[in-house]
């Protein structure tokens, strides 16, 4: 405005203001304007909307969703495929964690606080590091069960692999005073039981031994146990076991 000529700059204030007046005049005049009233058709007589508009609206929403569905799988299955691992992961130290705390009471005195008990602790000591008990007239001295896992280099001369351990528990050694505690072998305690116990011994003596000797996590450990020279010569250097 400040480059044009006093004349120039008037003649365009001027349009300005009819422009706005004629803008205003027709929505006024337009608010005026009679239109004649629609024929007065009862409401069931009505014709109503056509076959496109009841069925566009409706196929265009449904193709959305389908869109929209869509992608969330695309998104959805692969995510879960990568975190998968990981979650079965968590729930099986979940699951054992549990396991090994079910173990811990089974372990224990039976009492009204803890009815999971079956009292291994009766035989094997408080802390289950070994006992002694009165058995057909003399002693017998249940072993250390937090170094069970140790085989032979620890004296449990009989254990030398995770599947001897669970053989004890459920069948026993009636001979040396410890009864079988399987179902299947006339005892009182189920797989689920005799499991959760295991899981604890085998916490108990990831504390206590060497990952290298350990029998029931590690299998050339295992391997080494059975081998016939490491066995003669833990049979040779071990006293007799009486108890179990």
């Amino acid at each position: 405005m400040l480059a044009l000529s006093d004349t120039a700059g008037v003649i365009l204030l001027v349009l300005g203001g009819v422009f706005v007046v004629a803008t205003a005049a027709a929505l006024v005049l337009r608010g005026r304007v009679t239109r004649e009233p629609a024929p007065d058709i009862p409401p069931a007589m009505v014709p109503g909307p056509s076959d496109p508009a009841l069925e566009t609206p409706l196929l265009q929403k449904l193709q959305g969703w389908g869109v929209v569905l869509v992608t969330f799988f695309v998104i959805w299955l692969p995510y879960n495929w990568l975190i998968e691992p990981s979650t079965n992961l968590k729930q099986e130290e979940a699951l054992k964690t549990e396991a090994i705390e079910r173990g811990r009471r089974s372990v224990e005195l039976f009492s009204e606080e803890n009815q999971l008990g079956v009292g291994c602790v009766r035989c094997h000591g408080p802390e289950l590091r070994g006992g002694v008990i009165a058995f057909q007239g003399a002693y017998a001295y249940p072993p250390d069960l937090t170094t069970i896992c140790g085989g032979p280099s620890t004296g449990h001369t009989r254990i030398l692999s995770l599947e001897d351990i669970y053989t004890t528990i459920e069948r026993g050694r009636i001979a040396a005073g410890m009864p079988s505690w399987s179902i299947r072998y006339e005892g009182a305690l189920d797989d689920q039981q005799i499991n959760d116990i295991v899981n604890y011994l085998v916490f108990l003596s990831s504390k206590n031994v060497p990952n290298d000797q350990n029998v029931c996590t590690n299998e050339d450990a295992a391997k080494a146990a059975a081998s016939p020279s490491a066995s003669a010569t833990a049979s040779a250097s071990a006293s007799p076991e009486v108890g179990a």
